[in-house]
């Protein structure tokens, strides 16, 4: 028992020290992203690809933060973010970058090596994913889109790949994800993706840590 609990605790920490030098986003940056481009131009006045609602869990009309109504889904992060996809040429890669650049809020600061950031598909439908960042000297992107099925979740990185010191994000012009639609050409459905773990949640998992230190001075 103890051998398993002190194995439980070491991969908590590894898994903790990974992304320790990334940037992570936090509620505040998550609530201020909104839609920079899509696969079409037309992303305004109700064109095809857009994002139309951003706001709190658990998601009803009273968090809303941008847009109108509810977010139409179960919530599983913090901030959700809902909006139309609809593959118009028929090639099934009708996508939405979703990033800082175009809202309300200020960009992050700090050195990074890279970007981590949880994010769940909280749709009856499958997506994919990337990450993207952007700044005045280069611009990175994830190399390999992520599936997601519905209602599912998982934590996305995109390495920089700058050596130890990583990049100064005095030179950062944007930074998000990516979302696109998965299925049959021509397809077009409303995706709902959530970011940024409940703080509460967090919280847990600093109780649960202290509850593996109680057990094991109970069998030390």
């Amino acid at each position: 028992m103890k051998r398993a609990l002190i194995f439980c605790v070491v991969v908590g920490l590894c898994a903790g020290q990974a992304s320790a030098d990334m940037y992570t986003m936090d509620v505040a940056t998550a609530r201020d992203l909104r839609d920079i481009s899509s696969s079409w131009s037309d992303t305004t006045g109700g064109g095809y690809n857009f994002l139309k609602w951003v706001g709190n869990n658990p998601g009803t009309s009273a968090d809303t933060v941008y847009g109108a109504g509810a977010y139409g889904e179960n919530m599983y992060f913090a901030v959700g973010f809902a909006g139309d996809l609809t593959d118009l040429d028929d090639d099934g890669l009708a996508s939405v970058k979703i990033g800082v650049a175009d809202g309300p809020g200020s960009l992050p600061t700090g050195s990074y090596s890279g970007f981590y950031l949880p994010i769940s598909n909280d749709n009856d439908d499958s997506y994919k994913y990337k990450l993207y960042v952007d700044t005045t000297g280069t611009d990175y992107e994830s190399t390999n889109w992520t599936s997601l099925t519905a209602d599912t979740h998982t934590a996305l990185t995109l390495d920089f790949g700058a050596g130890p010191g990583g990049i100064n994000f005095n030179t950062l012009t944007d930074i998000g994800f990516i979302v696109q639609i998965y299925g049959d050409p021509g397809v077009s459905d409303t995706f709902h993706t959530s970011i940024v773990p409940v703080p509460g949640a967090v919280i847990l998992g600093i109780l649960g840590l202290g509850v593996v230190g109680i057990k094991l001075r109970k069998y030390a």
